[in-house]
């Protein structure tokens, strides 16, 4: 089994963040810094750790929905001391990180889990699982701007798939719209609006796949009943509910 894949199957980060875990020199093997991610390891023999603690892959998967409120960091820890999401989980005793991020200052649905194979196909944009965004705006996109942001936009030297966006009614004196996205760049809601001369106020994720936040205030979690968890692996097969 490969280092990465173990890393991530144990909770450690994602596929992704494991290779800068790796490259900071946190992992050893058998007592030795390993830094490769396609390192060979056979988990039933060797010993593997964390900044210094074992690491194992659990059986018991646990999925996690999290309403984020506004100012708290989505990773599993912060070297500036900022509060992160799993100060909310002091109580769940097993090693979880979240699936994607959302920036500080974004709010909303955000998942945890210590399933590194289904979090990992879920941030993938090959699988294609639809995330929902509320964005309040400094000013009316027009239609042209919309047309544009809906066709594809450069972030970041490429250019950002076709989107769907909603236009909703103002609150606050601050136009609304719905962003429906498959992939995930970073802050990619908050640039692609910059890129068309339009600022996001504030942005909510309302919907991540089938899951919404019904019933969760921020900073509360629950976890996925038996059947929610199934409806997210039938979505990065491509299946719907009815399947």
């Amino acid at each position: 089994m490969r280092l990465q894949s173990f890393l991530a199957q144990s909770g450690v980060a994602s596929r992704r963040n494991v290779i800068y875990e790796l490259d900071q020199g946190k992992v050893k093997v058998n007592g030795e810094v390993v830094r490769i991610p396609s390192y060979p390891i056979y988990p039933d023999k060797d010993e593997v750790t964390y900044e210094g603690r074992p690491v194992t892959i659990s059986s018991d998967k646990v999925y996690f929905i999290f309403n984020k409120p506004r100012g708290v960091v989505s990773t599993v820890k912060d070297t500036h001391g900022r509060k992160t999401v799993l100060d909310y989980f002091k109580d769940v005793n097993v090693r979880l990180y979240p699936v994607g991020r959302l920036d500080q200052d974004t709010t909303g649905l955000l998942l945890l889990t210590n399933d590194g194979d289904l979090a990992n196909k879920l941030m993938h944009p090959r699988y294609g699982v639809e995330k929902v965004y509320e964005a309040k705006l400094d000013k009316e996109a027009t239609k042209e701007q919309v047309e544009q942001l809906e066709r594809g936009v450069m972030v970041e030297g490429s250019m950002t798939a076709p989107c769907r966006i909603h236009v909703l009614g103002a609150q606050d004196g601050n136009p609304r719209v719905e962003v429906f996205l498959h992939e995930g760049k970073k802050r990619q809601v908050r640039v692609m609006f910059q890129s068309v001369g339009v600022r996001v106020v504030h942005l909510h994720r309302k919907r991540y796949g089938p899951l919404v936040l019904k019933g969760l205030t921020p900073g509360k979690y629950r976890a996925l009943t038996q059947a929610e968890v199934e409806t997210l692996k039938r979505a990065v097969r491509g299946q719907t509910s009815s399947e």
